[in-house]
């Protein structure tokens, strides 16, 4: 759609890449200082912005690409042209620059950090495999999409990118430096609606428990197995005997 055509195109698919790497460094060493919900809600509204002035430039400055699309390719059915394809190009940038470092490292990060041990192997699982499923369903969406409604699948994302924002303020505990224990007790806590638990946008980074000391108490006794029995007081008669025999 930007015009982009031969080494130009592998050059500006390269650049991509090399950001989207590059941008994932800064959320390998601060994510766990961040939190997870600020991070997510940060990374939705930046690629929601980047969308939506997408959309609009290329609604804007842009024009139907002849028939059968632009170089022969039916995807790319709208072409822009002069500094509004440059612009796509940085706004396309900036978007793998804000999805880098929030929500591809957490989308993997966070669903771990949710489940008690009795069903973390299955959950995890299930969730890893429903994010390849639904990559794999985009894959087929996206280049009809760019067929049939043009620069309007921006916005269409755009409004996804929306939905996470809303989605991660109301749903999505902070699990950042808490025990499997203190996150299990988030969603059982009484004081919160039932079957949610603690008020999502209530939780902080590294806030424990008010019931830490119990969580601690349940953490050693299932890492030694079995609480140790207190050792029995000797009878007095006996340290005399002792007593005496010295």
């Amino acid at each position: 759609m930007a015009g982009l055509t031969g080494n130009n195109l592998l050059v500006s698919s390269s650049i991509q890449y090399v950001i989207n790497v590059c941008m994932t460094i800064p959320a390998l060493l601060w994510v766990d200082r961040w939190g997870r919900r600020p991070t997510l809600l940060v990374g939705a509204a930046l690629m929601m912005t980047w969308l939506f002035a997408n959309a609009g430039i290329l609604a804007t400055y842009g024009s139907p690409a002849p028939e059968g699309g632009v170089g022969g390719i039916p995807e790319a059915s709208w072409q822009v042209s002069g500094p509004a394809s440059k612009a796509v190009i940085a706004c396309s940038y900036l978007f793998v620059a804000s999805f880098a470092p929030t929500w591809g490292p957490v989308s993997w990060i966070y669903p771990p950090e949710l489940y008690p041990l009795r069903v973390r192997g299955k959950a995890v699982a299930l969730s890893t495999s429903a994010n390849w499923a639904i990559n794999f369903a985009l894959g087929y969406f996206v280049p009809p999409a760019f067929e049939n409604i043009k620069w309007k699948t921006y916005v269409l994302f755009g409004v996804f990118c929306i939905a996470m924002f809303i989605h991660v303020f109301f749903m999505f505990p902070e699990t950042a430096g808490k025990h499997l224990e203190e996150v299990e007790d988030m969603f059982t806590d009484p004081s919160g609606p039932k079957n949610i638990g603690r008020l999502a946008w209530k939780t902080r980074v590294g806030e424990h428990s008010t019931r830490k000391d119990e969580l601690v108490e349940r953490m050693r006794r299932a890492s030694h197995g079995k609480e140790r029995p207190e050792r029995p007081e000797r009878p007095e008669h006996i340290d005399q005997v002792m007593g005496k025999r010295v």
